[in-house]
């Protein structure tokens, strides 16, 4: 499917079904992480999802947990058509690693440093100068 076709995709299932938390089958798939780390997942859930960030079911697998942030959405020629995080279950969901709208970019965060972050994220558009996360 396109990327303009999973954007929509996207934007119809948010809108029937309200704020997508994480499936519990996916708590379940992570179960063999130490529970603090589970927990964490959750409020970290609760946190970004409270700020419009969707979490994504279909990019999300056994490796990684994935959201994204509906309203940065654009037609992009390269990188992806929708700014992006990513917790990796290698890392223990310790690094939050971002890539903005129309960018192919990774942008490691540590938790804290991303919420300092996260309005200059969410406010950026594709096309925009890339904010500088220093």
């Amino acid at each position: 499917m396109s990327k303009r076709g999973d954007a929509k995709k996207a934007r119809r299932r948010k809108r029937l079904g309200g704020t997508r938390r994480v499936p519990d089958a996916i708590v379940a798939q992570l179960s063999a992480i130490p529970d603090g780390i589970v927990a964490d997942l959750a409020e970290f859930d609760e946190r970004i999802t409270a700020r419009d960030w969707t979490f994504d079911e279909e990019q999300s697998d056994d490796d990684y947990a994935v959201w994204f942030f509906e309203p940065s959405g654009a037609q992009v020629d390269d990188g992806l058509p929708v700014t992006s995080l990513w917790l990796d279950a290698a890392e223990d969901g310790a690094i939050v690693r971002v890539v903005l709208v129309g960018t192919t970019t990774p942008h490691p965060f540590t938790h804290a440093q991303l919420f300092e972050h996260l309005e200059a994220i969410e406010t950026y558009r594709n096309g925009d100068p890339v904010p500088e996360f220093g």
